[in-house]
């Protein structure tokens, strides 16, 4: 009986997926939703490329940035806080956080005069931690980097790239992001967004 009851506890599926990754959601997500299709783990992009993340895209408008708020789905601490490509092109602001165990959450598309003073590399934060925003309106700023033009029609480029990965512990970078995720592996965060209450279009 208790060799049994053991392996019902072991193999039963966690209340925020099968294999738990995070139990904090990266933005508020009554004001987000999963963008499927291209946006979804895996899809695949122009020119063949898989998408390596999810797309959190904004469902609602308003000129207070805290709407926008990116958060920290667990702690650790922040190995990258810079610009990937530029204010339009690339991952944009982007920001990651060595959670340890080897386990890395990315950040991208953030708003950059908005979250470019929140964290910096080494900073210690909390789960839950304000470490960015995608956007503030109220000084016409909008999502950073390559963020299609048909996300969701009246929020458009409002929108987080977020992304979930195993690779090197302990690494950090003052320039490239492929310096930290050099022969990572990809985890599927879709499992815990939907947990977390996260609704997809």
């Amino acid at each position: 009986m208790k060799l049994f009851i053991a392996i019902a506890v072991a193999t039963a599926p966690s209340l925020f997926g099968v294999n738990v990754i995070f139990r904090n959601a990266p933005t508020n997500n009554a004001n987000s939703l999963i963008r499927g299709e291209v946006g979804a783990y895996m899809a695949r992009r122009d020119g063949g490329k898989l998408h390596t993340g999810i797309d959190i895209v904004a469902n609602k408008s308003s000129m207070d940035k805290n709407t926008y708020a990116v958060y920290a789905v667990k702690s650790g601490r922040v190995a990258y806080a810079r610009l990937n490509g530029t204010e339009s092109t690339d991952y944009g602001y982007t920001i990651v956080i060595d959670h340890g165990d080897s386990l890395y959450s990315q950040y991208s598309h953030l708003a950059v005069k908005a979250s470019k003073d929140l964290v910096k590399i080494g900073d210690e934060v909390a789960a839950g931690q304000i470490i960015a925003y995608l956007a503030d309106p109220a000084k016409g700023e909008l999502s950073s980097g390559n963020v299609r033009k048909d996300v969701v029609k009246n929020y458009d480029k409002i929108q987080l790239h977020f992304e979930t990965f195993m690779a090197k512990p302990g690494v950090t970078s003052t320039g490239v992001l492929s310096t930290i995720k050099k022969d990572c592996r990809y985890l599927d965060p879709t499992p815990d967004l939907v947990a977390l209450g996260y609704a997809s279009f």
